[in-house]
């Protein structure tokens, strides 16, 4: 809200902050959700959100092409919804329309966002942009990745709630809890 109080200004600034290689991520805002699982959420500040917009806006086109056709969250024409729908069909096609068993398997990396290695992270991505953009803004669009991919977002964050709200919460799922050399260099 406060970004949107002088949003012009604040976006003249932003933008002159990336053209000037000045832009720094900001702090971000940690709170704990209940639902449908308890975990931790470290969101962007309003002014980086609209860098990873940005960044969205210029690559996503690219890595479409990488991604599976059967992940669904968070991509255009997809989401949650669709997958819900995709998993229905196959039930209905596995069990005969619901007349004989299916069993489902669901699984999880334990703690891969919290513990994902950040310099192999970054040269993918780098390899994928220098492989397939071809912008004059190719150099910054890779520093503000960089800054993106190596910040750490547990320092001087803002916490929302109360300390107790992280009770419970086992802490390979927890980025205050994450290895510090998988966090930031």
């Amino acid at each position: 809200m406060q970004f949107e109080l002088n949003y012009e200004s604040n976006l003249i600034k932003l933008y002159n902050d990336i053209i000037s290689g000045n832009y720094q991520v900001g702090k971000s805002i940690a709170f704990i959700v209940q639902n449908p699982v308890k975990r931790e959420v470290f969101a962007g500040d309003f002014r980086d959100r609209i860098v990873h917009h940005l960044i969205v806006n210029k690559l996503n086109h690219i890595f479409e092409r990488n991604f599976i056709y059967y992940s669904y969250s968070c991509r255009e024409g997809k989401g949650t919804l669709f997958g819900i729908k995709r998993v229905q069909k196959f039930i209905r096609s596995a069990s005969n329309n619901y007349k004989q068993d299916t069993y489902i398997l669901k699984l999880d990396i334990s703690g891969y966002f919290m513990n994902i290695n950040k310099d192999l992270l970054y040269k993918k991505v780098e390899k994928i942009i220098s492989n397939n953009y071809f912008l004059d803004d190719k150099d910054l669009i890779l520093s503000l990745i960089y800054k993106i991919i190596y910040n750490n977002p547990t320092k001087n964050c803002i916490i929302k709630g109360q300390k107790t709200d992280w009770v419970g919460l086992p802490k390979s799922k927890s980025l205050f809890f994450a290895r510090s050399d998988f966090i930031c260099i």
